[in-house]
C-alpha cells in the first residue's frame, strides 16, 4: 500500500498550540525552548503577552524578541502540529 502524497502547501486544520507551532515551524529548536521563551515574556501574540497553551489561527501575528533585543515578526500562514521538513516549515509563516 502506498502513502498519500504530501501537499506542498501547509494544510489548514483546526487550531494548534503556540508552543507546538513555534517548534514545528522551526522558529525554536525544541518545544521546551519555545515554552521557556513564552513564559519569559519573549513572545507576543497579536500584541499581547502569550501563554504556551494559547491556540493559534491563520492570520495571527507573533513577535519574538531574540538575542540582543532583535525582534522577529511573523504572520501565521498555515497550521500543523506534526513535524515537517524545514523547507515546508517555512511555508507556515511569513517573516515581516
Amino acid at each position: 500500500m502506498t502513502k498519500p502524497a504530501r501537499s506542498e502547501e501547509p494544510q489548514e486544520q483546526g487550531r494548534v498550540r503556540l508552543d507546538v507551532w513555534l517548534d514545528v515551524s522551526c522558529l525554536f529548536p525544541t518545544r521546551s525552548a519555545a515554552q521557556q521563551a513564552i513564559k519569559g515574556g519573549k513572545v507576543e501574540l497579536n500584541g499581547h503577552s502569550a501563554k504556551p497553551h494559547r491556540e493559534l489561527a491563520i492570520g495571527d501575528v507573533i513577535e519574538i524578541t531574540r538575542l540582543l533585543g532583535r525582534r522577529q515578526r511573523v504572520i501565521v500562514k498555515g497550521l500543523t502540529d506534526r513535524h515537517i521538513a524545514k523547507a515546508e516549515a517555512r511555508l507556515l509563516y511569513e517573516d515581516t
